[in-house]
């Protein structure tokens, strides 16, 4: 079998999505990109934004796998030399793994347009940040009158049965633990505090879900009335007509890079590089910040508006200033959270 039929049974196995290759002989006709996106609002924007810049520029096609990060670093790791995807889509953590197995190219910065355009925490080595990621509370409105302020509003006893939360395998779980401990006095590499501040969570925790795309259900299906939730994918829903809202925490909203990478032995790592140069443009950045995305922009040209402003920055440095955990140190203690997680507070 031929790595090009290896690919194609990849994606014919997976959650895929071909964008402008469906006509007769289109596939044969033009060149093919094959990326990694997440679900919900990234498959969204990846989909409706930066595949039509993409192929405007480089008359190439793109194929989107959807796939968490963890997925895309085990799936890398397990066909090295011959991946299933030249582009992959991380979170920091799942970075770090990345990098560590071998399987990102460094980013080529010196041939990129845009790549110093962006805010200095998000030049990455191993590929840009291409937004970052932010998490606070989520509530319907029509169920809790007065909008929640900080993290201790989830211990309410009026919300008995209905907080959702997300379990430690997500980087917005693993964000939400490593918060509350350093809150209560620990930080990256103690969680105890956070580990007792759940369980007394727990009569107030209605569902716990494995991952975003069934957290944002929890919200559309009104499972639960508050939850730890991501920015972006609670303003998607709230543009889609979902009964729901976000507030930045008072003590401060933590936040993570979501990066783009070439990945070791893409068969296009020319037009890999050019799909991300496409996201980290000033155009097609301010356009994903718009409604009813509102991804947040790491390209400093790009000037902040809407929800982004009234509830995230108000400036790009602003946004340099969210809480940034470090997730070298997260990473050295996540896979014992995860089983403790599992094992103590997973309902």
């Amino acid at each position: 079998m031929t790595p090009s039929m290896d690919r194609r049974t990849f994606v014919r196995g997976g959650l895929a999505v071909g964008i402008g290759a469906l006509s007769p002989g289109h596939a044969d006709a033009r060149d093919q990109l094959v990326v990694a996106t997440f679900p919900g609002t990234w498959n969204e924007v990846h989909r409706d934004i930066l595949a039509p810049y993409f192929q405007k520029k480089t008359n190439a096609d793109v194929t989107q796998t959807i796939m968490l990060a963890t997925d895309q670093v085990a799936k890398l790791a397990a066909t090295r030399g011959q991946p299933p995807f030249d582009v992959a889509i991380l979170d920091e953590g799942p970075t770090l793994d990345a990098i560590k197995q071998g399987v990102l190219e460094k980013y080529p910065a010196a041939r990129s347009a845009h790549f110093n355009e962006l805010l200095p925490p998000f030049r990455g080595e191993w590929g840009p940040a291409i937004s970052m990621q932010t998490i606070g509370l989520a509530y319907n409105p029509k169920k809790i009158k007065t909008p929640p302020r900080s993290w201790d509003d989830l211990w309410n006893p009026a919300y008995k049965g209905r907080v959702g939360l997300t379990a430690l395998n997500s980087s917005l779980g693993m964000a939400f633990i490593v918060e509350l401990a350093r809150l209560k006095g620990g930080g990256e590499s103690n969680l105890e505090p956070g580990f007792r501040a759940l369980r007394t969570l727990l009569p107030n925790v209605g569902a716990i879900s494995a991952n975003l795309g069934a957290h944002s259900a929890l919200i559309q299906q009104e499972q639960v009335d508050i939850a730890v939730h991501n920015f972006n994918f609670i303003e998607t829903l709230k543009g889609k007509g979902v009964d729901v809202d976000w507030v930045k925490p008072e003590t401060g909203a933590p936040a993570w890079r979501t990066n783009l990478h070439i990945v070791k032995g893409a068969q296009r790592p020319d037009l890999a590089f050019e799909y991300i140069e496409g996201h980290i443009t000033p155009e097609v950045q301010a356009a994903m910040a718009k409604p009813p995305h509102f991804v947040i922009p790491t390209n400093r040209k790009v000037v902040l508006g809407g929800a982004i402003v009234d509830k995230v920055a108000r400036t790009p440095d602003e946004l340099t200033r969210l809480v940034f955990h470090d997730w070298t140190k997260i990473n050295e203690v996540r896979a014992a959270a995860i089983e403790r997680f599992t094992r103590e507070i997973k309902l």
